[in-house]
């Protein structure tokens, strides 16, 4: 299986809709592996996905990948917060 970056970052709700997902990848504000790349770029497990926002950066692992959007309460199985 394999996901798309835009729509991870929005099923595991790091974005509110999918399209917000799309636009911060373009703007640079969320990374992955360190590396700025284009919303289609494809996640594996053990990835790291980082979000700048106000001028503070937050990381996270993803330790699954999936399809759909997820309830808040699972998040935690899908990506851990380093």
């Amino acid at each position: 299986m394999s996901c798309r970056l835009d729509k991870y970052v929005w099923c595991v709700r790091l974005a509110k809709t999918r399209s917000k997902a799309t636009e911060v990848v373009n703007k640079g504000k969320i990374r992955l592996n360190h590396a700025t790349v284009k919303p289609a770029k494809e996640v594996k497990l053990g990835d790291e996905i980082q979000i700048t926002k106000h001028n503070a950066t937050f990381t996270f692992r993803i330790i699954q990948l999936l399809n759909k959007r997820v309830g808040a309460k699972l998040v935690s199985d899908f990506i851990i917060d380093i």
